[in-house]
């Protein structure tokens, strides 16, 4: 009896023992289950997100292509334009040939506004400062770069010898028999450029006023130069007529500008008191006063 119970103590225990063998096992195989459960819900995540990617991706696509062809056949429509343009003219030059029309007179100039001797005088001029000042034949007026005439943010005039010439030579113009009759408005101009020095605020305080305060320093040259307060008047765009692009530091410098108009003084009329106005140039200005 007693050797029964031994042998069967020892079979519940030997069961016991697989048992608990069985169940470390059965364990280990779902942890790795599951940790093969979590990759496979990551990776199937990834999936998702790369294939909305994709969606992503060839949406883009199609739209660019969309796009490029667009523009493709842009160019073929300005091609065929430019080629229509090419027959016309060269129809026009035929036509202009077989009347006998000599084709080399036919050359289109930029009309001047001022008179030939003056005109000629100004272009004179500019050809022999082309680093330092621009003749504009269609608005009578010259331009000088900014940075030649005046520390930046600032008035106060920095003129090298080569740029004092040019203006005294200038103003010679406007003293001599040619340019009898004509008034001189000194316009300047800025960039966008913000005036942030407290010092300089205190003088000027937009570029509003510093494009006003320039021309007055311009026109205070020029009345140094013997041409009469009586003839002069002054004003000031800031910022507010750009000829280049204010987003670049070459477009900033082309913005800083001075610039002098000659007008027929019977053009100028009083709008006011201390106003006086040239109505083909689009130009309202304050009279000098003194000197």
């Amino acid at each position: 009896m007693a050797k029964r119970w031994m042998i069967g103590l020892a079979v519940m225990t030997l069961a016991a023992c697989n048992m608990g063998c069985y169940y470390d096992q059965w364990a280990q195989a779902k942890r790795a289950n599951d940790e093969l459960t979590e990759q496979y819900n990551i990776a199937k995540s990834d999936l998702q997100d790369a294939q909305l990617l994709v969606q992503q991706r060839d949406t883009e696509i199609k739209s660019k292509n969309a796009q490029l062809q667009a523009k493709e056949e842009q160019i073929v429509q300005a091609m065929a334009e430019a080629d229509s343009l090419r027959d016309n003219f060269k129809k026009a030059l035929d036509l202009l040939e077989k009347r006998g029309v000599d084709i080399s007179t036919l050359i289109m100039t930029q009309k001047a506004v001022l008179p030939d001797a003056l005109d000629a005088a100004l272009k004179q001029l500019a050809a022999k400062y082309p680093e330092i000042l621009e003749y504009l034949p269609d608005k009578g007026a010259v331009r000088w770069k900014a940075d030649l005439l005046f520390e930046l943010g600032s008035d106060k005039t920095q003129i090298s010898a080569e740029v004092m010439a040019s203006l005294r030579e200038f103003a010679a113009i406007v003293n001599s028999a040619a340019a009898t009759g004509f008034d001189v408005v000194v316009v300047g101009h800025t960039c966008t450029t913000p005036i942030m020095r407290p010092e300089t605020l205190q003088q000027h305080r937009t570029n509003w006023h510093l494009s006003a305060h320039r021309a007055i320093a311009v026109m205070n040259i020029m009345a140094d130069l013997q041409v009469s307060m009586r003839r002069m008047g002054v004003m000031g765009y800031g910022e507010h007529r750009p000829i280049a692009d204010n987003a670049t530091n070459a477009g900033k410098a082309r913005n800083r500008r001075v610039e002098i108009y000659l007008v027929p003084a019977e053009k100028v009329r009083s709008f006011s008191k201390n106003i006086r106005t040239v109505d083909d140039l689009g130009l309202a200005f304050a009279p000098a006063i003194g000197r």
